[in-house]
């Protein structure tokens, strides 16, 4: 009988797949009568041939791809003579208490001034260029030996580049390496076979560089702008400082982990969290000050990885945690719902076998590494990949599980003999499946394996969103307090052991393991201004809204408004339940100044038709004749759960079809009928009606107007969000404008942004930026003199996109509506690093939790040396370690005043009109990004296209988004679909159409 795994008979030709006939076609399918058979695993006619995205795009630089491994300063990606360079420090905060202040940055002390050499590794033959061949022959005792000869340490990148700080005779060794080595355990006839091809290959190590480390410290103290030399010193950093941890431990992107320590854990019992520790160089404005200018950050992290166990058990985790009914299922259970399922086909009226929604599910276990478990072997076990889970529509209700997959096996006496899989392990192996009916693996080279024999190989990250359960286990265990993750951290230097590190010694690098405690600043905090006066937040920025009245209520008072509760009396709210809200709602409204002239109107609009666009349609129709005729000011919606397609749908109507502002509400918060409750729904409401709900000022100096600036002034955020991994959703962008003198009331505009497109579209910015600019400009009689541009979610190597394109954009608009030119002060936010901020125990700048107090401010130590940035936390922690706010000035043409610019930014974080504590982000930024993700339901898209099916009414299941984006496949050249505008003329008049795309709809 045949040794070789099932899939492909003895004699057919390399290539061809799982389960063709012995001499068939390389290339022929599973089960196929003929060679060359099209294929018919997917159950769908094959597709025309479409341009791959991926072979469209731009290759990466090296910048680009370093970029990914170290923070590197925003010059890093410009080239060319005449390119902008960002806004120098102009001088360093002068207001606030000094302090002092714990950050998870190590100084590197002393680096030698030194040539390092760098060589190219080439491997020949290597027609694949495999990097892991490259490095197989390097780990050879062949070339350890030889280099070991030759003296000097020696780096290695994994890939191509290695370092020494010795250099070479001649400059170049050429090696022929022989890797015959597992001859001697050849004892397997597989593995004979595999050793019988050529196993000779030529090392060629040569020299192409000389590293100059002089030239990082000609650029810190901004002698020389960055170049490819400067970036060559930062690479070799990296590498010399991952060369000795990668030996020992895992190392995924910037995080190493160690798989023998005890901090692995179980995720809602179907993932592991493995906890690790982030390690990455960076620049320091301690050069200015007589340091190296280089630091390295140091941060605890975790991350999910699939669990060591069988496949088996794995597709089990995935239908249990895909859907909260699957909970609990048993092997039984959720194989009945990996079966195929049965589909109306709607063009021929038939039914057809299609792949299950838990099948569906499955589709993350493709790429996942394992070795088979039914026989011993020895040496090293074999890795497969999983290339797919079988699915195949010819078997039929059952599915491609064991016992109906065949394969022709061929017999020791020659004949050759259809069978099972199931029968072939019991036959050959001895093996009885236990689960024979679940779906088959297949791997690239054409085997086909039953799951429960496939054990995964063990340090595989799971790269997928998690699931609530998994998102909540997830947060619990990451959201530790500063001093916990303090002592983490210094456990992972500890064990790192930078004085003992042989690269480092070699090369005369030397890194302080002590923490850095930096000078910074505890910032002043604001009056918080309401209508009854002015409120004090103290330091530890917290209020409340008893006794309090808006700073400026609803513009117009309310007099045709309603309360509206979706789903029976058993399923939502009963009709006592909401007239009791409602009730309290309104007494709660007018006692924080809203104006209310009429009651609203109740009713209960029951889950007939599993509509909700219908159902919004009555709820307006309903509500405007109750009010006999006048159009509604808001409707209040009251929702049983929190399904997604319900609340866009919902939201799409009310927004796009009658251009009204609207409010969902929980159906259990509005039994409760808690009064925080109310008063946290009463902030937002205010705000939608065109009212403000408070406004930052200095504390008691009696001053009413903007303290800040001294002309007209606007203030912008921007930002981009995007859809999930893999989801072929357009992006939508987002502007925010500040509509009134105080900067307390923003409008917003959104617009589709392309596909995953970070910097602006033309266009988009065009559509956004006019209109709301065009009504700033008539309430205030003027266009503003200076903007305020603050940038949210690009990277460094934007930078220079967002003052060439979206800002030279903003700046033809001026010129074509012949206003005056705005001075622009461009800054970039971020919350994307790992600096964290430890206040020493009992400190005065400490909470009572050890997060610093809002307003600690930091501009050395960890800052660039000649870029004007800066770290800001300006929120109240509610659980973990406070995350600070990156701030960059890439550009300032008005010159803006250091002291007023911190002020402002701290102060409006106080702003936010739904909180009753400051925000860790600038409020314009917040909105932004919360309009953008509230404009998704906007989107030019049947609604019926994002459903799959219906649960019990009123509970829908959305579609894939492969199948709703489907169209949009090709992204190259397709049109990225508009949104729908927010300007319906047959339900709105042009009044409540301007108001509405002027209020804060979004929040």
């Amino acid at each position: 009988m045949s040794d070789r795994p099932p899939g492909s008979s003895r004699g057919a030709p390399s290539g061809s797949q799982a389960g063709s006939k012995s001499g068939s076609k390389a290339g022929s399918q599973a089960g196929s009568s003929k060679s060359g058979a099209p294929s018919k695993s997917s159950g769908k006619a094959p597709e025309a041939q479409k341009v791959d995205p991926a072979l469209m795009r731009k290759p990466l630089t090296d910048t680009q791809i370093l970029g990914k491994r170290f923070d590197l300063p925003p010059d890093a990606y410009i080239s060319g003579k005449g390119d902008t360079h960002w806004e120098a420090r102009p001088a360093y905060c002068a207001v606030g208490k000094p302090i002092k202040i714990g950050l998870n940055i190590f100084p590197v002390i002393s680096y030698g001034d030194r040539d390092i050499y760098q060589y190219d590794v080439i491997v020949t033959p290597n027609l694949k260029n495999s990097h892991s061949l490259v490095k197989k022959v390097w780990n050879t005792s062949t070339v350890k030996d030889h280099l070991h000869n030759q003296g000097g340490k020696w780096l290695y990148d994994g890939s191509k580049l290695a370092w020494s700080s010795e250099k070479l005779q001649r400059g170049e060794a050429r090696l022929n390496v022989d890797l015959d080595i597992l001859k001697k355990k050849a004892d397997h006839e597989q593995i004979k076979k595999r050793l019988e091809k050529n196993s000779v290959y030529q090392l060629i190590i040569r020299q192409t560089k000389v590293i100059r480390l002089s030239y990082l410290k000609n650029y810190l103290a901004g002698k020389i702008p960055w170049d490819t030399h400067v970036l060559e010193c930062m690479n070799f950093f990296d590498h010399c400082l991952r060369q000795t941890p990668s030996e020992r431990w895992l190392l995924i992107k910037r995080n190493f982990f160690d798989p023998h320590n005890g901090c692995w854990t179980m995720l809602s019992n179907d993932l592991i969290a493995g906890q690790g520790i982030y390690l990455a160089p960076r620049l320091s404005e301690a050069f200015n000050r007589g340091g190296t200018g280089l630091a390295i950050n140091v941060d605890r992290c975790q991350t999910a990885f699939w669990p060591h166990t069988t496949l088996l058990n794995i597709a089990c985790y995935i239908v249990n945690g895909a859907k909260p009914e699957w909970q609990g299922l048993d092997n039984n259970g959720c194989e009945a719902k990996l079966r195929p399922a049965v589909k109306r086909n709607v063009n021929t009226n038939r039914d057809e076998i299609t792949q299950s929604e838990a099948f569906m599910f499955l589709r993350r276990m493709t790429k996942l590494r394992f070795t088979v478990s039914h026989r011993g072997k020895l040496g090293e076990p074999r890795e497969y990949t999983v290339k797919r889970i079988m699915f195949d529509v010819k078997y039929e209700y059952g599915g491609a599980n064991a016992k109906n997959v065949t394969f022709m096996k061929k017999f020791e006496d020659g004949h050759v003999e259809e069978t099972t899989i199931e029968k072939h392990y019991k036959d050959r192996w001895g093996t009885i499946l236990r689960w024979p009916r679940f779906p088959i693996v297949e791997t690239p080279q054409g085997h086909m394996f039953p799951m429960e024999i496939c054990d995964i190989v063990p340090n595989q990250r799971y790269n997928f969103k998690l699931n609530p359960r998994q998102t909540s286990d997830m947060i619990k265990r990451a959201a530790t307090r500063p001093p916990k993750r303090r002592d983490d951290i210094m456990e992972g230097v500890k064990a790192i052991d930078w004085q003992n590190d042989e690269s480092l010694k070699a090369f005369g690098i030397k890194i302080d393991p002590r923490m850095t405690f930096t000078d910074a600043k505890l910032l002043d905090y604001p009056g918080v201004l309401f209508g009854t006066g002015e409120l004090d937040p103290k330091y530890d920025g917290r209020w409340d809204l008893r006794g309090r009245k808006f700073l400026e209520p609803n513009t117009k008072e309310l007099t045709s408004w309603s309360f509206i509760g979706l789903g029976t009396n058993n399923e939502c709210v009963r009709m006592n339940e909401l007239e009791n809200f409602a009730s309290k709602f309104t007494s709660a409204y007018k006692g924080h100044g809203g104006i209310v002239k009429r009651a609203p109107f109740c009713k209960i609009i029951p889950y007939t038709t599993s509509n909700v666009g219908k159902m919004v349609e009555a709820a307006y129709a309903e509500t405007r004749n109750f009010f006999k005729g006048t159009h509604p000011q808001i409707i209040f919606f009251v929702l049983e759960t929190k399904n997604q397609l319900n609340y866009e749908r919902l939201k799409k109507s009310m927004d796009c079809r009658f251009v009204l502002v609207s409010q969902c509400m929980n159906a259990a918060h509005v039994r409760k009928a808690n009064g925080q409750y109310i008063s946290n729904v009463a902030m937002k409401v205010n705000s939608k009606l065109g009212g403000a709900t408070c406004r930052a000022v200095p504390y008691k100096s009696n001053i009413t107007r903007p303290p800040y600036w001294n002309c007209p002034t606007m203030v912008i955020g921007v930002d981009v969000s995007h859809a999930a991994a893999g989801s072929r959703q357009p992006s939508m962008a987002a502007l925010t404008m500040s509509m009134d003198k105080s900067g307390t009331r923003f409008a917003a505009g959104c617009q589709s942004n392309g596909w995953r497109k970070e910097t602006l579209l033309r266009n988009a910015m065009g559509d956004m930026f006019t209109p709301l600019a065009t009504q700033w400009k008539n309430s205030h009689g003027v266009s503003p003199a200076h903007i305020y541009y603050l940038r949210d979610g690009v990277s460094e190597g934007q930078f220079q996109d967002i003052i060439d394109t979206e800002i030279d954009e903003i700046k033809k608009i001026f010129k074509k509506k012949e206003w005056p030119m705005a001075k622009f002060t461009v800054i970039i936010a971020t919350k994307r690093h790992h600096v964290r901020f430890f206040p020493k125990p009992g400190d005065r700048c400490a909470d009572r939790n050890s997060n610093p107090l809002p307003g600690v401010l930091v501009e050395r130590d960890v800052t660039h040396p000649q870029h004007w940035d800066w770290y800001l936390c300006s929120h109240v922690a509610i659980q973990g370690t406070a995350r600070p706010v990156h701030y960059q000035v890439i550009l300032d043409e008005a010159k803006v005043n250091v002291n007023k610019l911190m002020m402002m930014i701290y102060h409006q974080c106080y702003q936010y009109c739904r909180s009753t504590t400051p925000v860790s982000l600038h409020p314009a930024v917040y909105y932004a990004h919360l309009a953008s993700n509230r404009a998704r339901c906007h989107e030019f898209q049947p609604f019926e296209k994002k459903l799959m099916a219906y649960g019990k009414p009123g509970f829908p299941y959305a579609q894939d988004h492969s199948e709703i984006y489907k169209d949009a496949s090709d992204e190259i050249h397709a049109l990225c679909p508009d949104k729908m505008p927010m300007t319906c003329t047959e339900t709105a008049d042009l009044e409540m159409i301007r108001f509405h795309n002027t209020t804060m709809w979004y929040v």
